[in-house]
C-alpha cells in the first residue's frame, strides 16, 4: 500500500501515524499537514518530531492553515499547547518540504499509477478539498480514502450532531463528498468504541518499544476528564487500522451530506462508506502487536 497521511497532530493522530509508519505493509511517502487541533506551524512540526521518534525520515509538507472561508478552531483543551499532551518527543530529523501538501499529493498521485495511492486523512479535510479544486484529474486517481470524522447516530463532540473534524471545515467536507471518491468515513459511532485503560497501558510500556512506549505516554494524556477507568476514545487509530484489518469493522453504505452551517452529517445524495461498529478487542489487539515492531 502506497499512502500519503493527511494529518493535525494531535495525539490520536501521533499514535494513529506510529503505526503506520511501523507497519511495514504500509507504505508512507509523505505526511501532509493541515490546521485543526492546533495550528499549522505545531501540527507540522509534531508531524516531524513523530517520524523522528519512529526513526523515519518520511518528508512532511506543510498545508491548509486554516479552513475554506472561516477562521480555525484548535482543540487546544484536549491535545495542550504543543498538540502532543506534554508527552516529549525528539526534534524533527529534517525540515519540512519546500513543496506544499496540495503539490506533494498531486505529484505522488502523478508518478504512480492510477488507483495505486491511498489517502489516510486523520483532520479536517481542507487540503482534500484544495486538491480537487486544484487538480482534479489527480484526485482521480486515488484508490482509496479512509477519514476520521462525523456522527451519524451518536451525538456530537462540538455540537449536538457535529464532530470537530468535519465541523472545523464542513464546506471542505461537502466538496469531498460531492466529488464521489472511493471514500470510507469512521465516525464516532465507531471510534467511541475503542479506549483504552491502565492495563493496556502497562502492556505498551512493557513492550520496551520506543513507539510503543511514546503511545503509552499519549494515551495516560488522554484520561484527563474520564473516570479514570479508560481513556478518552482513539479516534484517528482507527484509520490506519481499518485499512490493515477491515475484517474488524462493520461497514454500512450511507447517504450523506454536511450541514454547512454546523459542521453535522445530514441526509443527503452521495454514497459514502461507513463504520458503524468495530472489535474493540481485536483492534487493542492488533494496534500493540504493531507499535511494538
Amino acid at each position: 500500500m502506497t499512502i500519503i497521511i493527511d494529518t493535525d497532530p494531535g495525539i490520536d493522530d501521533a499514535i494513529a501515524i506510529l503505526y503506520a509508519l511501523h507497519n511495514r505493509a504500509q507504505n508512507i511517502v509523505a505526511l501532509t499537514t493541515v490546521a485543526g487541533n492546533i495550528g499549522l506551524s505545531v501540527t507540522t512540526h509534531n508531524a516531524g518530531r513523530i517520524c523522528a521518534l519512529a526513526n523515519v525520515d518520511t518528508p512532511v509538507h506543510a498545508g491548509a492553515a486554516a479552513p475554506i472561508g472561516k477562521k480555525a478552531r484548535p482543540e487546544t483543551g484536549i491535545h495542550g499547547n504543543d498538540g502532543l499532551g506534554g508527552v516529549v518527543f525528539p526534534d524533527p530529523l529534517r525540515a519540512p518540504d519546500s513543496q506544499d501538501a496540495v503539490g506533494a499529493m498531486i505529484a505522488i498521485l502523478d508518478a504512480n499509477p492510477p488507483q495505486t495511492v491511498d489517502l489516510f486523512c486523520l483532520g479536517p479535510l481542507t487540503n482534500l478539498a484544495l486538491l480537487l479544486e486544484r487538480s482534479p484529474k489527480s484526485a482521480k486517481r486515488i484508490r482509496s480514502i479512509i477519514a476520521m470524522g462525523g456522527a451519524i447516530d451518536e451525538p456530537g463532540n462540538v455540537g449536538p450532531k457535529a464532530e470537530f473534524n468535519i465541523a472545523h471545515d464542513p464546506h471542505a467536507a461537502a466538496a469531498v463528498l460531492a466529488a464521489e471518491l472511493p471514500f470510507t468515513l469512521i465516525p464516532l459511532d465507531a471510534t467511541r468504541q475503542l479506549r483504552a485503560d491502565a492495563a493496556y497501558i502497562k502492556a505498551l510500556q512493557d513492550t520496551g518499544r520506543a513507539s510503543a512506549i511514546a503511545s503509552a505516554a499519549l494515551i495516560d494524556a488522554y484520561f484527563a476528564a474520564t473516570n479514570g477507568a479508560e481513556s478518552r476514545p482513539l479516534h484517528d487509530p482507527c484509520v490506519p487500522l481499518l485499512a490493515q484489518h477491515p475484517e474488524l469493522f462493520q461497514i454500512e453504505p450511507r447517504m450523506l451530506d454536511v450541514d454547512l452551517e454546523t459542521g453535522a452529517l445530514i441526509a443527503g445524495p452521495y454514497h459514502v462508506q461507513v463504520a458503524m461498529g468495530l472489535d474493540a478487542d481485536g483492534l487493542r489487539a492488533a494496534l500493540l502487536a504493531g507499535l511494538s515492531c
